[in-house]
């Protein structure tokens, strides 16, 4: 009898595991879709508000215009240091911006969980490693333009310059969506039963990550 519900099982296996595949990658391909979405929007909207800054202070300091107060030489430095980096960081956004590939419909669904997973893996770990370098970049870029200022004008001048363009990299990273790195951080370890279909049965095996 032990035999015979033991066989049982391992027959009714890959049918579900299948039904488990279909399952799990409905519920990736939908999080992929969203988080796809996100990303266009963040890039979109940080592009534009990159590029903006950076034609607002270029405009400013060749109309020679201050709206808070005199246009004088340190104001007029500051806005083409801000303009360069506004330029740099509407550059980012453009040249090299985050994306998440989703991979088409698969009629093996298990086949089709494992790209979703590969998916998934490849933007969790872009997502990391933009928000880092959006933290360190913007901090490198911040300091490079204030020692500029400081050179030219005074420390009190790169020091503001610094004090007023800094927080812009953290808010652009805490902004930036990073749900796959969340989700793929949380269920890499966990683990999986996998089923092989071949001629005549199926093999029955148990994977996992760390």
């Amino acid at each position: 009898m032990t035999r015979a519900l033991f066989v049982i099982a391992i027959a009714l296996a890959p049918r579900a595991a299948r039904a488990d595949c279909a399952r799990d990658a409905d519920a990736l391909r939908a999080h992929l879709t969203s988080q796809a979405h996100g990303v266009r929007m963040w890039n979109t909207l940080w592009a534009i508000g990159f590029g903006a800054a950076a034609a607002g202070q270029f405009a400013l300091a060749a109309t020679e215009t201050n709206p808070l107060g005199p246009f004088d030489r340190d104001f007029e430095e500051s806005l083409y240091v801000g303009g360069v980096k506004a330029t740099i960081g509407f550059a980012s956004r453009v040249v090299m911006p985050l994306r998440v590939d989703v991979p088409g419909p698969d009629a093996d669904r298990c086949r089709e969980l494992a790209q979703l997973r590969a998916s998934l893996t490849t933007i969790a770990k872009k997502e990391r490693q933009t928000f880092w370098l959006t933290h360190l970049g913007g901090l490198a870029l911040n300091l490079a333009g204030a020692a500029v200022l400081w050179e030219r004008r005074s420390f009190v001048v790169g020091a503001l310059s610094f004090a007023t363009s800094f927080p812009i990299g953290p808010i652009s990273a805490y902004t930036m969506p990073r749900g796959s790195w969340h989700r793929w951080r949380s269920e890499r370890a966990s683990w999986s039963i996998a089923v092989t279909p071949r001629a005549g049965g199926g093999s029955l095996g148990v994977a996992g990550s760390f």
